[in-house]
C-alpha cells in the first residue's frame, strides 16, 4: 500500500470551496519557518544530523495537541509518485520533493496542517483553510507552533527573531499567501496591471506551485 494512499479518496478540507470568497479566493495558507538550535542550517547539515532532526521531531508530534494523530511520511519510504501527489496536493514544496535525502513531512488527515521537515529550513508548518481565512490560518499554526516551542529548542535571537537560511524569513519567519481563481481578468487582459499593482503594494504574485512557477488555468 502506498505511504499516501490514506490521502488519495477524500478530497482535502481546504479546497472544498467553503469558505469565505470562495468563488474567488480558492485557499488561504500561512506558513513558519522555524530551525533547531544547536544544529547548522539543513544545507550543511552531515546526514547523520539529518536523521537526528527527523527522530526528533518524529518524537515531538505526539507531543502537540493539534497534530499527534498526523501521519508521518519518511522520505526513504515514498515513491516517486507519492511525492508528486503531496506536491500536487500543496502538502510540500517542490524543493522538498526535489531530493531523495532523509527529510520528512507530516500531514494531518483532513489536509489542514502540513509540515516539512528539512526543507530550506528545519521545519516549515503550514495551515490551511478554504477561502479567504488567514485568521484562521494564523489561529491554528500560531497554536501548534507554541506547543512545538515548548518541546523544542528553537534557534531566536532577542535582536533579530527566529533565525533562518534565507536572509528575507528571519524575524517571525511568517509568510502569508491565497490562492486566487481570476479567469475574467486574464479574459479581459487586466491581469497584468493588477500583478503590477501589487508589487507597488510589496506583495509578491507567484505561480500555482510558489516561487519560480508559472501561474497555471488562470489560478
Amino acid at each position: 500500500m502506498s505511504n499516501v494512499d490514506f490521502l488519495v479518496n477524500h478530497q482535502a478540507e481546504w479546497l472544498r470551496l467553503s469558505g469565505p470568497e470562495s468563488d474567488t479566493v480558492i485557499s488561504s495558507r500561512i506558513r513558519l519557518a522555524r530551525n533547531l538550535a544547536g544544529y547548522p542550517f539543513s544545507q550543511r547539515l552531515t546526514a547523520e544530523q539529518r536523521t537526528e532532526v527527523v527522530d526528533l521531531f518524529g518524537e515531538t508530534i505526539g507531543k502537540v495537541a493539534a497534530i499527534k494523530k498526523a501521519y508521518y511520511l519518511r522520505y526513504p519510504e515514498l515513491s516517486d509518485i507519492d511525492l508528486q501527489f503531496l506536491l500536487e496536493r500543496h502538502l510540500i514544496s517542490r524543493e522538498h520533493a526535489g531530493d531523495r535525502v532523509e527529510k520528512a513531512a507530516a500531514v494531518t488527515a483532513d489536509e489542514t496542517v502540513s509540515i516539512m521537515v528539512l526543507e530550506e529550513d528545519h521545519l516549515r508548518l503550514q495551515a490551511f483553510r478554504a477561502g479567504f481565512d488567514l485568521q484562521a490560518c494564523w489561529e491554528t499554526i500560531n497554536r501548534i507552533d507554541s506547543e512545538m516551542e515548548a518541546n523544542l529548542e528553537y534557534a531566536f535571537s532577542p535582536a533579530l527573531g527566529y533565525l533562518t537560511a534565507c536572509p528575507t524569513n528571519v524575524g517571525t519567519g511568517l509568510r502569508a499567501s491565497c490562492m486566487l481563481h481570476l479567469p475574467s481578468l486574464v479574459l479581459t487582459k487586466q491581469v497584468h496591471k493588477v500583478l503590477q499593482a501589487l508589487a507597488k503594494l510589496n506583495l509578491a504574485a507567484r505561480g500555482l506551485y510558489g516561487e519560480g512557477t508559472q501561474a497555471t488555468g488562470n489560478f
